[in-house]
């Protein structure tokens, strides 16, 4: 196990006057932080005692410091009520706000893919409706119930994939050749981690895969978690800059601001818009850059270095429901 130990003390010092999300809970207490992760049923609180993870069911209500993720909140909250049209009005007041709100964007397209999706159900189900009918009327004495689809085949036959879940994390289970996830670079053992800006983590399986399939040629937008494993052939004093990867902190995190084409970061896997999570098992979030490329810097005795990755990337549905 490959750790570098750095002393991040002042890192906490210095972030602690960010601290100013509070979480009301419902004993009437209040945890201050900075909201860092949000799952369906908990969320990941940074406090100066470290991380803390608290469940929904805990908490009354969550205040957060900037006013873009007060409207996100309210978008949320009508999303989770299907009332789409005023969830994209809220993301997108967010969106004004801060343009370089990527949750914001991604929670604004997702609603408009469902408004459109609610409303191509309700044609298809009038149209479902009416063929029944006439169904019925050729057919009075036939009593067949319609066979039931198996949802994991369907998503293999929609975006070439298949899911297994364990402990909330939904892993990648089965790749498809030349369909749409194995086009997008998905490999075995990937993780899904978001659906249209969302995390997952911790859903119902069902919910997920529900999510993930909808009409033939329509799009969903994924995120993807995996390892860039780079071996190291020639030890190097400044391997950052060998490696051919630039990369500087943006509003979610540590960002790949661009590749070099032609050396191993590109050759191995990373590419322009990864969100860094770790390098070598070291987590990313609390590290400053100069410590980050220290990391990497000093992997270069080493057989490979590991850069844990988020990807967004769309699927276009093959088949359809």
């Amino acid at each position: 196990m490959r750790y570098l130990l750095i002393p991040i003390i002042y890192v906490f010092i210095a972030t602690s006057m960010l601290y100013a999300d509070i979480v009301l809970m419902k004993d009437k207490t209040k945890v201050k932080g900075l909201v860092v992760d949000e799952y369906s049923d908990r969320i990941t609180l940074n406090t100066v005692d470290g991380e803390r993870t608290i469940f929904r069911k805990d908490i009354d209500k969550i205040e957060y410091d900037t006013p873009e993720q007060n409207f996100m909140q309210m978008g949320k909250a009508y999303e989770s009520k299907e009332w789409y049209d005023k969830a994209a009005f809220y993301y997108k007041k967010a969106m004004e706000l801060n343009p370089n709100y990527k949750e914001a964007r991604e929670s604004y397209l997702a609603c408009h893919a469902k408004i459109w999706r609610q409303e191509e159900r309700m044609t298809r189900k009038e149209l479902e409706r009416r063929s029944m009918a006439m169904e019925w009327r050729r057919n009075r004495n036939t009593k067949e119930k319609p066979i039931p689809k198996d949802k994991m085949e369907l998503l293999k036959n929609i975006l070439g994939m298949s899911l297994s879940e364990k402990d909330g994390i939904f892993t990648i289970a089965d790749i498809r050749p030349y369909y749409s996830a194995d086009k997008a670079g998905i490999r075995e053992g990937d993780t899904l981690a978001g659906i249209w800006g969302k995390l997952i983590r911790y859903k119902d399986i069902n919910d997920v895969i529900d999510e993930l399939l909808g009409p033939k040629y329509s799009e969903v937008r994924v995120l993807i978690e995996k390892d860039a494993v780079i071996p190291i052939e020639t030890p190097s004093e400044n391997l950052y800059k060998d490696l051919g990867v630039i990369l500087g902190f943006e509003y979610e995190g540590l960002i790949v601001k661009d590749v070099i084409a032609d050396k191993p970061g590109s050759l191995y896997g990373l590419e322009k818009g990864d969100h860094v999570l770790a390098v070598d098992n070291n987590v990313a979030r609390y590290l400053p850059l100069d410590s980050i490329i220290a990391i990497i810097n000093s992997a270069r005795n080493n057989k490979d270095i590991v850069f844990s990755i988020r990807r967004n990337v769309n699927l276009r549905r093959e088949g359809g429901l």
